[in-house]
């Protein structure tokens, strides 16, 4: 059996592990490495040029996700930022009364670098935590539920804008709304964080609209280099993270790392530009991905999100059966590349904890395949993707058929 048709080309489908640096942010990055290497702290010249890049591209940021320039802080990365505001949050801001932990809320479908922290936290007796289930029939997490979970020593709810998995987006502008209200009414603040690294250059982010208190970015997810920036509507709602010289409102010492800077508000500023064109041919790919599936298929997959409010580049869906587990199905691809889950578990063969918290059936978790779409995909890739699961679909049955007649006749001699 041939498993496909092609094998010269390879077509990546797995842009919400990764995405690769757009040309624009190459040029500018390589530009920087040669003509922004002073030191941003230094009074001269060179100094002082390099302190513009960072400059603009914190304007960039800004100008991207609806704030100023003074609420962005560049991070390392997403999972700095994440980390950063929960150890924050303990830190400033107690159970209230006396002898009380303090208390946070978050969904059981967060990304390992908020629920990590928050379970070790938790385990270390140090706080309370609460995780929200999401509703079975949306997938989505209900406003009701996590405003149920608040406490008198409720102190940060974080929630997720858009899961890296299913493409599920959270309802984070009601949750908001709702626990502001409780706010007034208990005159007490609760501050409210979300993770926007699969949103950011999928759907429009605005944080005056969200009325989060942090938000963060991630620049690998939308073109632009493995660095980060946090959103932070309160700079006292933070706590230091490197002492030392000052730099990031003296809240994370250590000189800048300027072209990677440039690199990330080259990337903001495309998405600001272009976000309507990225999404459009994301959401024009996925569905074409998606009515091939059920076309080819039929009743032998199923989809696993199942909101209709969802990222227009993602697709998780699962062969139904045996011996179409997602890491077998991987495996054999030669024409395509995709991940069976999160990106941080793709090693690993047991279902994705995640899609399990989504109330998918293990069995249905373990096949599960996801797919996400990127600015360039082609209706061309999805053609060439959908041949190669056909055959690797056709290959797998076939086998499984000869096995089984191998284990109730076997050859002579075995």
């Amino acid at each position: 059996f041939q498993l496909l048709l092609n094998i010269n080309v390879m077509v990546y489908l797995d842009y919400n592990a990764t995405a690769p640096l757009a040309d624009e942010v190459v040029e500018v990055i390589t530009k920087s490495l040669t003509e922004g290497w002073g030191n941003p702290s230094s009074d001269h010249g060179p100094g002082r040029h390099a302190k513009q890049l960072i400059s603009e591209a914190r304007s960039n940021i800004a100008d991207c996700i609806g704030c100023f320039a003074s609420n962005i802080i560049f991070t390392s990365g997403g999972s700095e930022a994440n980390n950063w505001v929960i150890q924050s949050v303990l830190s400033c801001h107690n159970g209230g009364e006396p002898h009380h932990k303090p208390h946070i809320v978050t969904s059981s479908v967060e990304h390992d670098s908020v629920l990590v922290p928050l379970i070790v936290l938790q385990q270390r007796g140090l706080i309370e935590l609460t995780k929200v289930s999401v509703n079975h029939s949306s997938g989505e997490i209900s406003c009701d539920d996590v405003i149920k979970e608040i406490k008198p020593n409720t102190v940060l709810v974080t929630v997720m804008m858009a899961n890296n998995e299913t493409g599920t987006i959270m309802p984070i502008k009601d949750i908001v709304r709702d626990i502001r209200t409780l706010e007034e009414k208990n005159n007490r603040k609760i501050l409210i964080h979300t993770d926007a690294a699969q949103a950011i250059g999928k759907i429009g982010v605005n944080v005056g609209k969200l009325g989060v208190d942090f938000l963060t970015t991630v620049g690998h997810k939308f073109y632009g280099p493995r660095i980060g920036a946090l959103y932070v509507k309160d700079v006292n709602a933070l706590t230091p993270l490197i002492y030392g010289g000052g730099q990031e409102w003296g809240l994370r010492a250590g000189t800048e790392n300027t072209p990677m800077i440039t690199g990330l508000g080259e990337a903001a500023k495309l998405v600001k530009d272009n976000l309507n064109f990225y999404a459009d041919n994301m959401k024009l790919t996925r569905d074409y991905l998606e009515e091939r599936l059920k076309k080819e298929f039929g009743s032998r997959i199923t989809f696993n999100c199942k909101s209709n409010n969802r990222l227009p580049n993602t697709c998780n869906f699962s062969f139904v059966g045996q011996g179409f587990e997602g890491y077998k199905v991987v495996k054999m691809a030669k024409s395509f590349t995709c991940s069976t889950g999160s990106a941080c578990h793709a090693s690993e063969c047991l279902p994705s904890k995640v899609l399990l918290n989504f109330h998918i059936e293990r069995n249905v978790a373990a096949n599960a395949l996801r797919l996400s779409t990127g600015r360039t995909t082609t209706i061309e890739d999805i053609d060439c993707v959908i041949n190669e699961l056909k055959s690797i679909y056709i290959y797998t049955r076939y086998t499984k058929r000869l096995n089984r007649s191998l284990y109730k006749y076997p050859l002579p001699g075995l």
